[in-house]
């Protein structure tokens, strides 16, 4: 009964439901606070989800097979980059139009149509950013596999039966998991860190786990004559188990230390810290910042700079590698992290107007207040909420100046042109 249940069907999409529950769950533990990457993690793990109902009950309902591409254009629509005028637009415009498009397709199955024509109009967005990006390669690659992914999303939804319903499936999972890896590479590339060992740790510790699990499943459907449906559905528990808790591992430790451990203890940061630089430790990059064209640079110190707070994030900067750092460092990623955090602290001090004190607020003083400020003391000057009965006069005094008198898109660009300065100083010295 076993070899008739298990099937090159059944075992293809058993595949494809684990590796795009893993590679979902894989971009949304690499970096939770991009919007980009959730949207496009939850949008697999969706398809896994139609997977399942598939592999459960033959079928899948349409709104769960189009979540992932509702997802998907979230997430193609915040890859635009940030100088494109019209990005908050479309972000805005999707955020709003997610549920009345979900409402409409349970209404009639044919306002699909529409989602797929949104689809496409992002194929053109994904090429009009190619040709400005130095990702030209990747983003035409992610452009291609949007198309067929497009297509492949109308021939399942639309009932017009043109192909095999397994087949059109089938396209889809592919163009999905090409989708995935192409935006998981995209990532690596603008964080400027290493993806293969990172992706491949993740990947085996996953699928290992997750078939020791399936594996006795499977051995005691054998002891006991047959795969019913309590079994199947099982079997699939038990691989999104063993994968989902193995990609987001960092975050069940979390759990644990939290229920083991006192709240605030010494130990609960300890172990979080020591987890974050053990996460870290395989992205490290081997890139040789020598070899880095001026623009470039500046956009990976631009990057370092935002993460001078985080040493186990700044570690992960091709930064890192340059002779200064590797020079007054012990050799190891987290020294190497610190000294890039001081230099950078040096290079930063080096904006502030000579035979000054204090605070200041005319042109000479922006970039040093829209680096030193946010990023050395961590003043966060549109924050909602801050707790200003914690900070100085003079922290108030600057929070204040930075809301009332620097609107925040003025901030990101001084603090885009500080960052070049930043970079020039790194170069020369």
């Amino acid at each position: 009964m076993i070899a008739m249940q298990l099937t090159w069907t059944l075992g293809t999409q058993l595949f494809f439901f684990a590796f795009t529950l893993w590679l979902g769950a894989y971009l949304i533990a690499r970096n939770s606070k991009k919007a980009m990457l959730r949207l496009a993690g939850l949008g697999l793990v969706c398809y896994a989800l139609t997977l399942a109902s598939v592999i459960l009950w033959s079928e899948a309902p349409a709104l769960l097979t189009l979540l992932p591409s509702l997802l998907w254009i979230g997430a193609l629509l915040h890859l635009l980059p940030d100088d494109v005028t019209i990005r908050k637009w479309l972000v805005d415009i999707w955020a709003v139009a997610l549920l009345p498009a979900m409402m409409l397709v349970i209404l009639n199955v044919w306002f699909a149509l529409l989602i797929v024509i949104a689809m496409l109009g992002c194929v053109g967005l994904v090429m009009f950013s190619a040709s400005r990006s130095r990702f030209k390669n990747t983003l035409a690659v992610l452009a291609l596999t949007v198309l067929f992914f497009s297509l492949s999303t109308g021939l399942l939804i639309v009932p017009l039966n043109w192909f095999a319903r397994d087949w059109t499936l089938f396209l889809l999972g592919l163009d999905l998991i090409v989708l995935g890896l192409v935006i998981s590479v995209w990532d690596a590339f603008d964080e400027g860190e290493e993806l293969r060992w990172h992706i491949a740790r993740s990947f085996l510790s996953s699928f290992y786990y997750a078939g020791a699990l399936g594996v006795m499943v499977i051995i005691a459907a054998a002891v006991d004559g047959g795969v019913t449906f309590g079994k199947l559905l099982l079997f699939i528990g038990v691989i999104a188990f063993g994968i989902v808790t193995q990609t987001f591992a960092d975050a069940v430790q979390w759990l644990m230390d939290r229920s083991a451990f006192a709240r605030g203890s010494a130990l609960n940061t300890q172990r979080e810290y020591l987890r974050e630089v053990i996460d870290v430790l395989p992205r490290l990059p081997s890139l040789d910042p020598a070899t880095l064209d001026e623009a470039e640079f500046a956009r990976l110190t631009r990057r370092a700079i935002s993460a001078l707070s985080d040493l186990p994030k700044l570690a992960a900067s091709p930064l890192t590698n340059l002779p200064l750092v590797v020079k007054r460092s012990d050799g190891s990623p987290l020294d190497r992290a610190r000294v890039l955090k001081m230099i950078l602290g040096e290079s930063i001090e080096r904006l502030k107007p000579q035979g000054q004190n204090g605070f200041g607020t005319s042109d000479e003083w922006r970039f040093y207040n829209a680096l030193y400020f946010p990023y050395v003391r961590g003043l966060k000057p549109y924050a909602r909420r801050s707790d200003l009965d914690s900070l100085d006069d003079s922290s108030r005094q600057v929070l204040e100046w930075f809301r009332v008198s620097v609107p925040e898109r003025t901030l990101h660009n001084w603090q885009n042109a500080a960052a070049k300065l930043v970079a020039e100083d790194l170069r020369s010295r």
